[in-house]
C-alpha cells in the first residue's frame, strides 16, 4: 500500500513537472490547474464538463492527457475521499466552450477500462436563485439592498415589472451571484420560514438554468426575444417598428402579454434590428431585446407529461430523463400528449403551438427567461414533496360567456395529505376556481385555494385540540372599605358567566 502511494506521488510530480500545473488537495478535491501562463478571467459558463462511473484507481497521471487531447485544460477537480482513491467523479474546465462541447461528443462513452466506460456531459454551473413573496411595490434597488444585507456574492438583480402596472414588479426575482458556491450559500443562508425580508416570509430554490445551446446552432438563430412591451401595444405595432428599422418585411410577430418572439427571414435583419432598437422607445416603454433560444420540444413536452413543471421537481437525472424520451420516441407517446404552453415557452398564452410534425425543420421552437413564474404552485407543490404527499391534480374547463370571450375554471385535487396535518391520511377536493381569463390564471388560482384550505385544515386542528378552559363562577359585590357614594359593582359590572365549552375528543 505504500508503495503504491509512492508510485502514484511520483507519477504526480511527473505530471506537475511536464505540463507546469499545480495540484492542490483541500476540501475533498483535488485540483490541477489553472494554467501557469493563463491570463485573465477564468473561462465563460458552459466551459465545464462533469465526467461520472471513473474507476476507483484512476487519477489525474491518466486523466490529464486524456482530456488534453480534446482541448486545452483549465483546471480539474478530481473528488477524493479518505482512504486516497477517488470518489468515481471529477469536473474538468476547457478554455472555450467548443472544447467543452467536443469533450461531450468524443468522450462520452469511451472505455477508460475493459467494460468500464466513463459518462461525459455538459455541467450545469447554476449561479442564478429565485427568490419569491417579495412585495409588488420594492424596485430592483431596494432588493439588492436588502439581501446584500444577508448574503455575498451577489452579481444582479433581475426584477421584472408587471405588465399591467409598471410601478409593481412581479412579486418575484432571478439573483445571479458570482459562482455556484456563491449561490448555494446564499440559499443556504435565506432558508424559508427562518428568514424574514420586509417582515414577511420569502421562498428562495434554484432557479431553473437556461437551456445550453451550442455556438453554432445560436448562430443561425433567426428570431429575437423582445420584452417590456405595454399590454395595449399591438403586433402590428410592433412588426411595423421593425419593418421600418430594417428596411425589409417582417416575418412574422407572437406577442405574448408583454413580450414578443419576432421572426426574422435572413440573420443579419434581425441583428440590424437588434443593434438599432436596443432600449427603444415604444409606446411610451424602453423595450430589451435578446435572442431567443431553441428548445428541443419533443424532450421539453415528454418531461411536462411525465413530471408535470419541472421545477422543484428533481425525481429524475439526465440519464434517466433521456432513456424516458428514447422509450417515448419508440411509442410516439407525444404525438397525443396535450398541447404545451409551458413557462416563458413560445407557445404561451393565445398563440397556437406547433407540433414537431408541423415543422420543415427540426423540432424546436424558441423560449424566453422564464419571466412569469408563480409562486403558489410551487409552493404547494414543494409541501406535497416535502410531507411525501401525492402531488396535486388539475383538471380544466374552459367555456365562452355571452360576449364570445374564453373563460377557464381549474378543479385542484389532494388525493392524500397525511402527517404532519393528519394522522388519517384523506383526499382534499376538489376544489373549484372563478371564471379565469386564462388556464394559467386558474392554475394559480386553484394553488392558491388549496393552501388556503391546508391553512384552515391547520386552524381547526389546533383550535380542536386545545383543552377546555376552567370555568369560573361571578364574584360577590365587594363591599366598600369608605363610605363613599360609589357602588363598587355599578363601576365594574359582573361579567356573564361563561358558558362552558364541550369537551373534545381526537385520536393520536
Amino acid at each position: 500500500m505504500v508503495e503504491q502511494s509512492n508510485q502514484m506521488t511520483y507519477k504526480l510530480l511527473e505530471l506537475m513537472q511536464n505540463t507546469g500545473y499545480s495540484i492542490v488537495q483541500q476540501n475533498g478535491q483535488r485540483k490541477f490547474g489553472p494554467p501557469p501562463d493563463w491570463v485573465g478571467p477564468p473561462p465563460q459558463k458552459g466551459c465545464e464538463v462533469f465526467i461520472g462511473k471513473l474507476p476507483r484507481e484512476i487519477f489525474e497521471d491518466e486523466l490529464v492527457p486524456l482530456f488534453s487531447r480534446v482541448g486545452k485544460v483549465y483546471e480539474m477537480r478530481l473528488m477524493m475521499d479518505f482512504s486516497g482513491s477517488n470518489r468515481g467523479y471529477a469536473f474538468v474546465t476547457y478554455a472555450t466552450r467548443s472544447e467543452a462541447a467536443a469533450a461531450v461528443r468524443q468522450l462520452n462513452g469511451y472505455e477508460i477500462r475493459p467494460r468500464r466506460q466513463i459518462g461525459v456531459v455538459k455541467s450545469v454551473d447554476n449561479c442564478r436563485l429565485f427568490v419569491g413573496n417579495i412585495p409588488k411595490t420594492k424596485t430592483k434597488e431596494e432588493v439588492m439592498e436588502e439581501l446584500s444585507k444577508r448574503v455575498t456574492g451577489i452579481v444582479d438583480v433581475i426584477l421584472y415589472k408587471n405588465c399591467f402596472d409598471r410601478k409593481l414588479n412581479r412579486g418575484f426575482a432571478f439573483v445571479e451571484f458570482t459562482s455556484h458556491r456563491a449561490a448555494a450559500m446564499a440559499r443556504r443562508a435565506l432558508v424559508p420560514g427562518c428568514v424574514k425580508l420586509w417582515d414577511q416570509e420569502v421562498m428562495v430554490d434554484w432557479a431553473e438554468p437556461e437551456p445550453d445551446i451550442d455556438d453554432d446552432q445560436m448562430k443561425r438563430v433567426k428570431v429575437l426575444y423582445v420584452r417590456n412591451f405595454e399590454i395595449r401595444t399591438t403586433p402590428d405595432t410592433i412588426q411595423k417598428v421593425f419593418e421600418n428599422a430594417i428596411n425589409n418585411k417582417v416575418e412574422r410577430v407572437k406577442k405574448i402579454y408583454d413580450y414578443a418572439f419576432i421572426h426574422f427571414y435572413e440573420r443579419e435583419h434581425a441583428e440590424l434590428a437588434m443593434s438599432k432598437l436596443q432600449n427603444a422607445d415604444i409606446d411610451g416603454s424602453n423595450i430589451e431585446i435578446r435572442w431567443a433560444k431553441p428548445v428541443d420540444r419533443d424532450l421539453y413536452r415528454i418531461q411536462k407529461l411525465n413530471r408535470g413543471n419541472a421545477k422543484f421537481n428533481n425525481s429524475l437525472d439526465l440519464t434517466q430523463t433521456l432513456l424516458l424520451y428514447k422509450q417515448h420516441l419508440e411509442k410516439k407517446e407525444y404525438a397525443n400528449s396535450p398541447k404545451d404552453e409551458g413557462i416563458g415557452s413560445a407557445c404561451a398564452g393565445e398563440s397556437p403551438c406547433y407540433s414537431p410534425s408541423d415543422l420543415k425543420s427540426p423540432a424546436y421552437s424558441y423560449s424566453a427567461p422564464q419571466v412569469n413564474y408563480t409562486l403558489a404552485p410551487a409552493k404547494l407543490e414543494s409541501m406535497c414533496k416535502r410531507y411525501m404527499w401525492p402531488q396535486p391534480t388539475y383538471h380544466y374547463l374552459k367555456y365562452e360567456d355571452p360576449t364570445g370571450a374564453e373563460l377557464w375554471v381549474c378543479n385542484v385535487e389532494l388525493p392524500q395529505v397525511g402527517l404532519p396535518l393528519l394522522t388519517v391520511p384523506r383526499r382534499i377536493g376538489p376544489l373549484s376556481t372563478r371564471a379565469c381569463f386564462s388556464d394559467q390564471q386558474a392554475h394559480v388560482e386553484a394553488a392558491e385555494i388549496a393552501l388556503h384550505t391546508l391553512k384552515m385544515l391547520r386552524v381547526d386542528l389546533i383550535q380542536q385540540s386545545t383543552p377546555a378552559q376552567p370555568i369560573y363562577s361571578s364574584m360577590p359585590p365587594m363591599q366598600s372599605c369608605v363610605r363613599l357614594p360609589y357602588d363598587y359593582p355599578t363601576i365594574y359590572p359582573q361579567t356573564q358567566p361563561v358558558v362552558p365549552m364541550p369537551t373534545v375528543w381526537r385520536t393520536v
